[in-house]
């Protein structure tokens, strides 16, 4: 059960704070999304290896679409799951209108033919890093690409039918700075450009517990919204202070840590900007979504409750990771709906493939391999599966890189890698928020 849920247990006080969340209609969304979130794989066998049987009713134009994985054609095709009936349906580009809209061919699970319609694209700017070469894609943690590439095809798969920007957030020390995009987005929404969504998969994480320290007021066990509006009140009244006064501040609340206190604080308040960017974002019509970090279960974080402080504000909210039990990801922050009300699965499969690596699902391949890649698929490949002896009777190790064999055609392939991170689970989310807005009134 996903932690959000309004039926869990709980005091009156909580489950009031639980209404007030997710009775707005925005909550609503959010809820019913996070409903089946934990049906959408798009790394399943169907999706990844898919085959024609299973789309028996389909039409032979429409099952060569289904079934193509060739580059031109992942930005034509879906699926979706309605919240309401939990049916799925596959949602084909059938031509793209002079005004901007989409008509689209909408095929139920097994590829029937259901109904046409238009659909109307949203306008969604992606803010990562597209130029620092940061996310491993082999065993050794070497051949690393920019985080954003994934991030990119894990939003154009989840809904390839939207008008995308992608800014390159990127700067040294392969840190993700969007302070200045922000600046320049916010005054193209004033000067009137129509912008549906923000996605941005980074966060900047402190523990509950460190707050306490630097604000000097008790939080645990408060109210969610107590929390979020003391913590953000409170460091607007230290955007206000000196120097002097703030040394002042942190002397009463720790005469040994003075500057450590101090440190901590002006960290923040650098922050505030973009926090005050967030909200005026909202209040012109423009939805963020932002990640909600992956600091929980890191050891030097001793177990304390991480705070993605990019959420203190209200024009943000996280989209946090749920595991393969559709649970909260044990390394997923910001966990209190306050802070995080959405979530997507936070892991993705990196596939050997022919010709490249997969880890957006579909068929084909997302990125084509380097030479060193494609040489160690190769060699894999070129393996007598049958010679080879096996752990769990299909896994063994092949100068130290894990290999799989296939059950059915016994041939070897290097087997996959994990990746987890509430950075995957944010596009995932606004990719699946903008098709429910397209699809809701259409199904």
């Amino acid at each position: 059960m996903i932690t959000n849920n309004l039926s869990q247990k709980g005091s009156p006080a909580v489950r009031d704070e639980y209404k007030k969340i997710f009775g707005s209609p925005d909550g609503q969304i959010a809820r019913e999304l996070n409903k089946t979130a934990k049906y959408r794989d798009p790394q399943s066998p169907l999706y990844r290896e898919p085959c024609a049987a299973f789309y028996s009713e389909a039409t032979d134009e429409d099952l060569e679409l289904l079934m193509s994985g060739a580059k031109e054609d992942f930005l034509k095709k879906c699926t979706y799951i309605d919240p309401k009936s939990l049916k799925g349906y596959n949602i084909l580009l059938k031509s793209k209108n002079p005004d901007g809209t989409l008509n689209v061919r909408i095929l139920d699970d097994y590829g029937k033919f259901l109904k046409e319609g238009q659909i109307t694209p949203k306008n969604v700017i992606v803010l990562d890093n597209f130029s620092n070469p940061t996310t491993p894609m082999l065993f050794d943690d070497t051949e690393k690409i920019p985080h954003g590439e994934i991030v990119k095809r894990l939003i154009q798969k989840s809904n390839p039918f939207n008008n995308y920007e992608f800014i390159d957030t990127s700067s040294e020390g392969n840190r993700m700075e969007p302070l200045n995009a922000l600046r320049e987005i916010l005054q193209r929404v004033k000067n009137g450009e129509k912008i549906d969504v923000i996605s941005a998969s980074y966060a900047s994480e402190i523990a509950l517990e460190q707050i306490e320290k630097n604000i000097g007021i008790e939080l645990k066990n408060k109210p969610m919204a107590y929390q979020k509006k003391i913590i953000r009140e409170t460091f607007k009244k230290f955007a206000n202070m000196s120097d002097r006064e703030l040394e002042e501040h942190c002397k009463k609340i720790t005469e040994d840590f003075t500057s450590v206190c101090i440190k901590n604080i002006k960290t923040f308040l650098e922050c505030n900007e973009e926090l005050q960017i967030y909200d005026e974002l909202q209040k012109l019509g423009v939805k963020v979504f932002l990640g909600a970090g992956n600091g929980r279960n890191i050891p030097e974080n001793n177990g304390n409750e991480m705070i993605n402080y990019n959420l203190l504000c209200d024009g943000a909210q996280g989209v946090g990771a749920l595991d393969d039990r559709h649970k909260a990801a044990d390394y997923s922050s910001s966990r209190k709906s306050i802070f995080t009300p959405h979530y997507e699965k936070g892991g993705i499969c990196v596939e050997f493939r022919e010709g490249g690596f997969n880890f957006a699902g579909g068929a084909g391949i997302d990125i084509p391999y380097s030479k060193r890649a494609e040489a160690i698929f190769n060699e894999i490949k070129a393996l007598d599966a049958d010679k080879q002896e096996t752990q769990d009777g299909s896994f063994f190790f092949h100068n130290g890189i894990p290999v799989k064999i296939n059950t059915i055609t016994h041939c070897a392939y290097p087997a996959s890698i994990i990746r987890n991170g509430t950075s995957w689970a944010t596009p995932r989310r606004a990719g699946e928020y903008t098709k429910y807005l397209m699809l809701k009134d259409l199904l």
